[in-house]
């Protein structure tokens, strides 16, 4: 299991979000791309915050790597190029043992589909908690990944790694790098699957184990 995604929409190469723990070695990944299926056997640059890492070729799946160690906490641009075409993503660099804040896109934050601009005060609030936490945003729906970026992207959402939920296998994966889950935002699915995790949960539906929420502003003052 992996818990990455496409960050760009349409590229020819595409970058995957990623959380990683200060001072380890994490592997980047990029994917070469035709219009239709992958593309291996391209020469693909990384950057990080554009310094070059290095080249690599893309494997006949399409995917290149290129292993990294963050000496220091943060967000990280990551930046990939093939063929003058060039992809992005985010990488969350934390210490080990930091509680992670999860917000599930598709349960909290679309209101009336992806033509809206999402629940009214969710961008400010999640502005406030990408401030005061690491934050991760979960896609737990049937949505393309690339469109769910985009629409936090044009909504102008704090820049975070939109990592795929995938029956809550994201939260394991974060455990056993050594992270907490602090809090996850979200509809009932996304919720129960972190119960073992035992954040504190947020939810705008009624629903046993979590704080229901009436506003976005509720959660910054309930959230501790």
């Amino acid at each position: 299991m992996c818990f990455l995604c496409p960050r760009i929409v349409g590229a020819d190469v595409h970058v995957f979000d990623m959380v990683a723990v200060q001072g380890e070695e994490v592997r980047l990944k990029a994917e070469t791309r035709g219009t239709l299926f992958t593309r291996g056997g391209e020469i693909v640059e990384f950057f990080v915050d554009d310094v070059s890492l290095g080249k690599n070729l893309s494997g006949g799946d399409g995917a290149a790597y290129r292993f990294y160690r963050a000496s220091r906490a943060g967000l990280l641009d990551i930046r990939a190029v093939s063929r003058n075409k060039t992809g992005r993503a985010t990488l969350l660099v934390v210490k080990r043992g930091t509680g992670i804040v999860a917000v599930d896109v598709e349960g909290t934050l679309l209101q009336g589909g992806f033509m809206s601009p999402g629940r009214p005060g969710s961008r400010q609030a999640v502005d406030s908690l990408a401030k005061r936490y690491p934050l991760v945003y979960l896609q737990t729906g049937e949505t393309n990944l690339r469109a769910v970026r985009a629409w936090l992207e044009q909504n102008e959402y704090a820049d975070a790694p939109l990592l795929p939920w995938e029956g809550g296998a994201v939260f394991d994966d974060l455990a056993k790098k050594g992270l907490k889950i602090r809090a996850v935002v979200g509809g009932p699915a996304a919720i129960e699957s972190a119960f073992r995790h035992k954040p504190q949960s947020f939810s705008f539906e009624p629903m046993k184990g979590a704080t229901r929420l009436k506003s976005w502003k509720e959660l910054e003052e309930k959230l501790k």
